[in-house]
């Protein structure tokens, strides 16, 4: 649930064809912003990111919606290689989720330096598979009580109501180390939250250039849930952001599909599992 935000730097913007993006944009809330439990995708292992759980805020409700963002964060936990040995066991889930065990607003995770209201940093658990929903091996939470430390901002948007959805699929690349995701990049309802892990031919990126994000926009896709990407496929994607010159090509290998959700960010949200969903193997 997202609430109306006061940007207070920009770190990067940029214009695709009729979308305005403004990326990795860091936000004050203003003083009405409700504090809240926002519960995270969390992926990787030699370096660990969460990826906030989105929802719209539907016009026709009066309370605001603090969950009306998109964000990725770079984040080191205590005990993190309990959770890397649970993820490499034969068996492990597709996903595992992160739960916060405290309230608060969401950009204060985004607020660096002294414009910060709180130390980037909560406590929380780690959970097996989706952590609102009842875990299929009886495993449920492998951590409790863990020190969150946000490291990095990689992405940071709050969704506007005006925006207009591109036609084609555009995805978030990040990672670290040969460790590469794919996000899709969420506009407005309805649309689908879905991250991948990649790999990529055809360019060599740094860190730093992975650190903020690089827009990967594909040509002669359709963006709707059921033209999204998928395991084991191939693509031919363009980079709209980055230093590399505009337009430039770079192939994709989808390796697997961690994480798929499009019922949530419809408006009204459906929190019943979707047939897309259930057909994707994400009840």
């Amino acid at each position: 649930m997202r609430n109306q935000t006061r940007f207070i730097a920009v770190l990067a913007m940029m214009l695709a064809p009729g979308l305005f993006w403004a990326r990795s944009t860091v936000a004050q809330q203003r003083p009405e912003d409700p504090k809240a439990i926002h519960n995270m995708l969390l992926v990787g292992e030699r370096t660990v990111y969460l990826s906030h759980l989105p929802m719209f805020q539907d016009p026709k409700d009066s309370k605001i919606m603090p969950h009306r963002y998109q964000a990725i964060f770079e984040v080191t936990f205590d005990q993190q290689d309990k959770y890397v040995k649970d993820h490499q066991t034969p068996g492990a889930p597709k996903f595992y989720t992160l739960g916060p065990k405290e309230l608060f607003v969401l950009s204060e995770l985004a607020t660096p330096g002294p414009d910060a209201k709180t130390p980037r940093s909560f406590t929380a658990k780690v959970l097996r598979g989706h952590l609102e929903k009842p875990s299929p091996d009886g495993k449920g939470a492998i951590l409790r009580d863990v020190q969150v430390r946000v490291t990095r901002v990689v992405h940071f948007r709050q969704f506007d109501p005006k925006a207009k959805r591109p036609d084609r699929l555009e995805y978030l690349l990040f990672g670290k180390g040969g460790e590469l995701f794919l996000a899709h990049l969420i506009v407005t309802p309805p649309d689908f939250d879905q991250v991948l892990s990649v790999k990529v031919k055809g360019h060599e990126f740094t860190d730093e250039e992975l650190a903020k994000g690089v827009v990967v926009a594909f040509a002669g896709t359709t963006n709707t849930p059921a033209g999204r990407l998928k395991a084991k496929q191939q693509a031919s994607g363009e980079m709209t952001s980055g230093s590399a010159p505009s337009l430039a090509k770079v192939q994709i290998e989808v390796s697997g599909e961690l994480f798929f959700e499009e019922g949530e960010l419809r408006v009204p949200a459906v929190f019943a599992t979707t047939p897309e969903e259930r057909k994707a193997g994400f009840p």
